[in-house]
């Protein structure tokens, strides 16, 4: 059968069956993280809580998002990813960010590295990630895509080094009360 492809029929399988793939706890993993806006230091500090040793790239960040993200501040990409357990991006798409994290930096995370796409896939070079991820070199969590819907063609399809939730990771019945709930105090006379 084709590398890390399941076949029907067979047990199913987790991401973390795996030995070749970062699995576990957070606890202990190195996680990296590009971008210290609100979702990125957000994230950083539940990390940092759960004990991970929680780096962050953001070239513009204050010092104090880190701190209070309880990471350490890296200044620069490819020191941040070299010994990276799991890799966040978590910029917004603008012209500026396309790409940002780019093949050199893609090519220096170490072999069984997860990476995380919550943000948009397109401030990653997709094609150098999905080649080492369909070479079986990186595990990869993806809620957002290049393409969207994803085609049913796709070879990240059925692959046991790759989790999706297809953008709908804020997409809870609670998360959707609490947007409404802050909407709405926005336009309270205070």
């Amino acid at each position: 059968s084709e590398a890390g492809l399941g076949k029907p029929g067979q047990r199913a399988s987790q991401m973390g069956d795996d030995p070749k793939f970062v699995s576990g706890t957070i606890s202990g993993k190195k996680v990296r993280i590009v971008g210290a806006g609100n979702i990125g230091a957000r994230y950083a500090s539940w990390c940092s809580m759960l004990g991970a040793d929680v780096a962050i790239w953001d070239p513009i960040a204050k010092d104090a998002t880190f701190a209070v993200a309880g990471a350490q501040r890296c200044f620069d990409k490819l020191d941040l990813v070299k010994d990276a357990d799991i890799l966040a991006p978590m910029m917004p798409l603008l012209e500026a960010t396309t790409g940002i994290v780019d093949a050199e930096m893609i090519n220096e995370m170490p072999k069984g590295s997860l990476i995380v796409l919550v943000t948009r896939a397109k401030i990653c070079e997709v094609d150098a990630l999905y080649k080492r991820v369909l070479s079986d070199e990186l595990s990869l969590a993806v809620d957002v895509y290049d393409i969207e819907p994803l085609p049913l063609d796709s070879p990240l399809l059925g692959r046991n080094n790759v989790v999706h939730t297809p953008h709908i990771a804020g997409r809870t019945i609670d998360a959707n009360y609490s947007r409404a709930d802050d909407a709405i105090a926005r336009f309270k006379v205070r």
